[in-house]
């Protein structure tokens, strides 16, 4: 799956406007520096794309240089066991080591100067999958066709679907840009989740196959897509910046520091 990187800048700032309606300057700008986190954890694989960032004063244009961070001190924690994190590139950081595990706990803590911040998340386990397939719906108006699966989840796991366009050697060709729904229930309580609209060209396809791409995200996540008013998913996780979002960071920081898995089912 393709990896999109979008820094960004969050501004919390008053500004003040003199009788003499002279320029400020930069320092005149007071904002709350936070730091910014964002990493994603997959079953299986090293963690070591962690990023740790910055937020920018109102009055500098951004500059990922001045954004990234690259002496912060951090940490994953598992099993009690410290990984320091090693920063490697333009913001981002590895545990060298460690390998994530499909439902285990890890931690996150950093610090930089006098900031510091910290979360925690788990590798979620899928619920069952009891069906999924091509359906219609209305939507403004119009019957369009998605993708919908139905789900008895395993825990608290948020759930949201992508339609796929899988060729006849089951590499993925094309996928939906946006999440339209996050759902989430209790162990046990069957759900649904689609798609957004599948593109008709791809309906009777004779090139390849639809399918439904499933992710299952930390509980987590589904109060972060309520309030952040974006379903630019899954990887752009910084679309909005505000005030109001639902992060699962705390402490002096903003961010997410999720856990997610996701299968594909293929229609024949």
């Amino acid at each position: 799956m393709k990896r999109i990187f979008f820094p960004f800048c969050i501004f919390t700032s008053l500004i003040f406007i003199s009788s003499c309606e002279q320029p400020l300057e930069e320092e005149e700008f007071p904002y709350e520096m936070k730091l910014v986190i964002r990493g994603i954890l997959e079953p299986d694989k090293l963690i070591d794309d962690i990023y740790i960032g910055r937020t920018l004063p109102i009055g500098v244009p951004f500059n990922e240089d001045f954004a990234n961070l690259t002496d912060a001190v951090a940490a994953v924690i598992s099993d009690e066991i410290f990984y320091p994190l090693r920063h490697t590139r333009d913001g981002i950081y590895t545990t060298d080591s460690l390998i994530s595990r499909t439902g285990k706990i890890y931690s996150l803590v950093v610090q930089w100067q006098d900031k510091s911040a910290s979360a925690e998340t788990y590798i979620p386990i899928p619920g069952s999958i009891l069906g999924y397939g091509v359906t219609n719906v209305e939507e403004d108006g119009e019957t369009i066709s998605v993708m919908e699966g139905t789900i008895i989840p395993s825990g608290n796991e948020s759930y949201a679907a992508n339609w796929v366009f899988l060729n006849f050697n089951g590499t993925i060709s094309r996928e939906g840009e946006s999440f339209v729904q996050v759902n989430r229930s209790s162990a046990g309580q069957q759900i649904k989740v689609r798609s957004g609209a599948i593109p008709p060209s791809l309906l009777n396809s004779t090139s390849g196959n639809l399918g439904l791409r499933l992710y299952v995200y930390d509980g987590a996540f589904y109060d972060y897509f309520l309030s952040q008013g974006s379903s630019k998913i899954p990887d752009a996780i910084f679309g909005q910046s505000g005030t109001n979002v639902r992060w699962n960071v705390e402490g002096e920081g903003i961010g997410l520091f999720l856990g997610r898995t996701d299968t594909i089912r293929v229609q024949q």
